[in-house]
């Protein structure tokens, strides 16, 4: 098995010997994602002439204030230019990164690197630097960083404490570790911008974010047996709120810090593609293993999915009706 020096050396030398390079976040871009690929960005700026930023969906107006945040195309154009290098963040497998319906159209001759911590992940790129002990894929970079004896200016401190703090909502939930507490001390040495940090990240729930979260709080319903509390979004509650699929991340993270009576949240919610997307979270479970059997993915301790279908509410009971 390769150690971990010779995994980061195995990266940093295909980083220096790469002319055109292209980070891409995953495709539901959140503070993990976005401000791993942002640090990573800040550092090669500085040595690196033709760096590109690729996001297959707008980011979240609450994670702009991270430097380099408009710096990112949704532009699938930008696969079609060769590059030396493409390296993603926080993608468990190449289904999530975006690129798969596209991978045969970008040109040959490159190299995939995945920086990446989710216990699913599937190990598809050419270089695999996934840590599951890893609180959030911001750590894993904390770690490339460290090992390479890369100084953090502010901008990629503030990125990487960004991913820490929105993965273990505010060290709050059951990903937090005395790792990542380290790590967010030390960040806080290198500049990071804590304020920043809470203000677009704890404090920025509008109106129409407390609506729809008060909506949720009021349908929840525990599964005695499967010892669960469930709580869900039909597409009618979001239209006309803009934004809404933005306001509703991060409802299974913050249940998951209330629902004390609860081993596990899920939350499920009608999107307007046809599907329905279920958000897990649990205190001791590996709930990485059914997030998989239905599509999806994760960590252990947080995973997720997608289902081609709608909710159904009878009788009090919520189920998934899966599309015909």
């Amino acid at each position: 098995m390769i150690s971990d020096a010779a995994l980061f050396a195995r990266a940093q030398e295909a980083i220096k010997k790469a002319n055109r390079i292209l980070l891409i976040s995953d495709r539901n871009p959140d503070g993990d994602s976005v401000g791993a690929t942002t640090a990573f960005f800040d550092w090669l700026k500085g040595w690196k002439q033709e760096i590109e930023l690729y996001s297959p969906a707008a980011l979240p107006k609450r994670l702009l204030y991270l430097d380099h945040a408009y710096s990112f195309t949704t532009d699938p154009a930008v696969l079609q230019y060769p590059h030396d290098l493409i390296i993603t963040f926080d993608s468990s497998s190449l289904e999530q990164t975006g690129l798969a319906p596209i991978i045969e159209k970008i040109p040959k001759g490159y190299t995939l690197i995945a920086f990446d911590h989710h216990a699913t992940n599937t190990r598809f790129a050419d270089i695999n630097i996934v840590f599951t002990d890893a609180t959030a894929t911001c750590e894993v970079i904390h770690r490339f960083f460290e090992a390479n004896k890369i100084p953090l200016s502010s901008a990629m401190a503030t990125s990487l404490l960004a991913g820490l703090t929105f993965d273990t909502t505010f060290f709050s939930n059951s990903a937090t570790t005395a790792r990542s507490l380290e790590i967010a001390g030390i960040l806080l040495s290198q500049g990071a911008r804590l304020s920043d940090v809470i203000k677009h990240g704890a404090k920025n729930k509008s109106v129409p974010a407390l609506r729809l979260w008060g909506l949720a709080l009021s349908r929840i319903q525990k599964n005695e047996r499967l010892d669960l509390a469930l709580t869900y979004f039909l597409q009618k509650d979001l239209e006309g709120i803009p934004e809404a699929e933005e306001l509703i991340s991060g409802m299974s993270n913050f249940l998951s810090g209330i629902c004390g009576g609860a081993d596990a949240v899920l939350v499920l919610s009608e999107r307007a593609d046809g599907t329905v997307r279920g958000s897990m979270r649990s205190l001791t479970r590996d709930v990485s293993k059914i997030a998989k059997l239905l599509g999806g993915g994760g960590h252990k301790k947080a995973a997720g999915f997608s289902i081609p279908g709608k909710i159904e509410v009878l009788d009090g009971q919520v189920k998934i009706v899966p599309a015909v």
